[in-house]
């Protein structure tokens, strides 16, 4: 029997980010994809439907990332969160270490989507690899 697909919610306001990085992941039909284009819609959807996982941009209009994803800890609402960022000053601040953030769950675009995937499972499975 197939293992059931994990809910991964994608985080970037560029729509074409988004979606390139959802449509990579697509073709693995491991996961349950669904986007958003800010971190007060991504509450929203969280609140409908809570993910195993989140990826999420750091600059995004309104909440920034770091406050989503403080948010939505706080709520229960994703049990993992990935930083896909463009900001290369970027540094997990103590209050992301102390939900769980580390360097190896930061990746700075362009990056190759395949090492996403790969810490995508990684933390899904709790198999550090």
């Amino acid at each position: 029997m197939a293992e059931p697909r994990q809910p991964v919610l994608i985080i970037d306001d560029e729509e074409r980010v988004r979606e390139l990085l959802m449509d990579y992941l697509d073709e693995f039909d491991e996961f349950e994809l669904f986007g958003a284009g800010s971190g007060e819609e991504a509450l929203a959807m969280l609140r409908l439907r809570p993910a195993r996982l989140c990826v999420v941009d750091m600059r995004l209009p309104g909440m920034d990332g770091a406050e989503f994803i403080e948010a939505a800890a706080a709520a229960r609402l994703c049990h993992h969160f990935i930083v896909h960022t463009g900001s290369v000053d970027f540094t997990v601040s103590q209050a992301l270490q102390d939900l769980g953030l580390t360097r190896k769950d930061v990746f700075y675009k362009p990056v190759d989507a395949s090492q996403v995937l790969a810490r995508i499972r990684a933390l899904i499975t709790g198999e550090e690899g």
